[in-house]
């Protein structure tokens, strides 16, 4: 496994990370663990989750695919130490007025609420998981340099931030003499390139690391046309993008 610094920090991470939005709604707890296990056992040590993963559009599934880590990290204490463990923050949990975006009030009670469901004491990598245009960027640094203080987590990042986000956000910690964000999650495959505008650019710029999401395009690029009978390739959507884009698709397979 070849392993990297994240953005412009002394932290080492794999250069595959394990993104588990499927645990939970698509794949079971048992072969949850068995990715899990197989993913460390190959040296793979960066795992990325979201405390709204779990729902795939059903509310009552919030949380559970951090559930689902907390247990197998509890399973083994030691993988603890083993991982750079990646969660976010911004999502609906749930129906009250302040249980979603980036107020310090619902930062403070969700990063509380995914230690509880990952059964850790602290979070590597906090992830703002959009931009949240209401709320200043003094109060979301405030809540963010409180958690780093108490050791509830070590690093922030950003997740579909614009290239301009993303300048504010270093700007703005710069003032405040807080690290800021040292990474960036954004869709980024061969079927969509648009960050390569301005999102790198801007990440080279200020040394922040890029984290792409979906990067086999929701399934698109990794032979969705052999036809699957259970997962989520089965979904009709995914399905009838296929088949608007057959023509690209099987040119792209046959190069493959």
């Amino acid at each position: 496994m070849e392993y990297t610094f994240l953005g412009r920090t002394g932290l080492k991470v794999s250069r595959l990370c394990l993104g588990t939005m499927n645990f939970g709604p698509y794949t079971s707890e048992p072969d949850s663990f068995v990715i899990m296990n197989k993913a460390l056992e190959l040296g793979i040590n960066f795992f990325d989750t979201a405390n709204v993963y779990g729902a795939m559009w059903d509310p009552s599934g919030v949380g559970n695919t951090e559930k689902i880590i907390g247990r197998w990290l509890a399973e083994d204490k030691s993988r603890r130490n083993k991982i750079v463990l990646a969660t976010k923050v911004y999502g609906s949990m749930g129906k009250t007025p302040n249980e979603s975006k980036l107020s310090a009030y619902h930062i403070r009670k969700a990063c509380e609420d995914s230690l509880k469901r990952l059964q850790t004491d602290h979070i590597d990598l906090y992830q703002m998981h959009h931009i949240d245009r209401d709320t200043p960027w003094a109060e979301i640094y405030q809540a963010m340099e409180q958690l780093v203080r108490e050791g509830k987590i070590t690093y922030v990042g950003s997740s579909n931030f614009a290239a301009w986000n993303i300048a504010e956000a270093r700007m703005i910690a710069d003032q405040r003499n807080f690290l800021g964000i040292i990474s960036e999650q954004s869709i980024y495959s061969l079927r969509n390139r648009q960050i390569e505008l301005e999102v790198i650019p801007a990440c080279k710029h200020f040394g922040v690391g890029l984290i792409p999401w979906s990067p086999l395009g929701g399934g698109i690029l990794c032979g969705v046309l052999e036809k699957a009978k259970e997962g989520r390739r089965t979904r009709e959507p995914l399905q009838k993008s296929a088949e608007k884009l057959r023509p690209q698709i099987q040119a792209y397979e046959n190069l493959c």
